[in-house]
């Protein structure tokens, strides 16, 4: 059976709190050990980069640099992409406007040629004074539903409007105010259509004004280009911070070598300080000695002199050195 394991990792550097913890967990474990199929481990992850190697501390900031830079590369493409898409959207409403501007013109010229053909086969002359008040009928009915179209009525216009009211409306006008409404309806269809395709074009401009404007797609190189050149600089003083810990360390091993062979050096002259007292005391006896008794002292000396090289001897030192030769210092 296989034995399902879940690992959760805590970042901090508390030592205390680590080692507490981390007795807890391997207690619970312990105690839960061959009774459940999944078992629990605490991994504690506060200073693992300490832990790397300089090589992979430069490949982690590498890759975390080079991350950094494709994202915002990234990014600025994304933006763009977006900013294409609105084109592309806007570009598509305009072709959808243009062909509901080209239905609405063209129905709205049918419903006129619809007009003329009444007109001619009403016989209503172009310059009557039926059509001249037709034609403003038409007018006062524009200037009341149609607002955009700009148009207004006089005030001499307005009391011939009352003049025709009065009288009322033929047959051959109520028709062709009929038709005249559904025309301008056409009209109206036509003229938002063709706010609609201002408007598009109008919001592509204004975005082709703005990536001028901006060059985000440059601006997210040089900013890489930056975060690629800081992280450059960071693993270039990892590197001197390296050497300079790693030149320390060396100087402490000299200075360590230095003073054990200074202290060497201290032990040698006074041991050969103390044979030179101890010769020059026994120089002194023999003096004053008689003959017989300064041989003994001389084969005493002897003994002891013999003594000091047998010590020398497990000491590693040679006479030589004892004399004062010159200790290699430059170790």
């Amino acid at each position: 059976m296989k034995v399902q394991q879940n690992i959760t990792v805590f970042a901090g550097d508390t030592q205390s709190r680590i080692q507490a913890e981390n007795e807890n967990a391997q207690k619970r474990e312990s105690e839960k050990c061959g009774t459940e199929k999944g078992s629990s481990r605490i991994i504690y992850a506060g200073n693992l980069t300490e832990n790397l190697t300089l090589r992979d501390r430069i490949q982690k900031k590498k890759e975390e640099a080079q991350e950094r830079a494709l994202k915002i590369i990234s990014d600025a493409w994304d933006g763009d992409k977006q900013i294409e898409e609105s084109i592309g959207e806007s570009s598509e409403h305009i072709e959808e406007y243009q062909s509901e501007y080209q239905q609405a013109r063209g129905k709205a010229k049918e419903i006129a040629e619809e007009r003329e053909r009444l007109r001619e086969s009403s016989h209503i002359e172009a310059d009557s004074e039926e059509q001249r008040d037709l034609e403003l009928l038409e007018k006062a009915r524009v200037a009341e539903k149609h607002p955009w179209a700009g148009t207004e009525l006089t005030d001499a216009e307005r009391e011939r409007l009352a003049v025709i009211g009065e009288k009322g409306l033929t047959q051959y006008q109520a028709q062709q105010l009929e038709l005249s409404d559904m025309e301008w309806r056409y009209r109206e269809s036509a003229h938002r259509a063709e706010a609609g395709i201002q408007g598009e074009n109008a919001s592509i401009r204004g975005i082709r004004e703005e990536r001028r404007k901006h060059h985000p797609i440059t601006d997210a190189k040089r900013n890489a280009e930056k975060v690629l050149e800081a992280a450059r600089d960071q693993i270039i003083g990892m590197v001197v911070e390296e050497s300079r810990e790693h030149l320390d360390e060396e100087q402490e091993k000299r200075e360590e070598v230095s003073e054990a062979i200074q202290e060497k050096r201290e032990e040698q002259e006074e041991i050969l300080e103390k044979r030179e007292e101890r010769e020059a005391e026994f120089e002194e006896l023999i003096e004053e000695l008689p003959v017989e008794e300064a041989l003994d002292l001389e084969n005493v000396q002897d003994e002891i002199r013999q003594e000091i090289e047998n010590m020398m001897s497990r000491m590693g030192l040679t006479a030589e050195e004892l004399k004062g030769a010159k200790v290699d210092t430059s170790v």
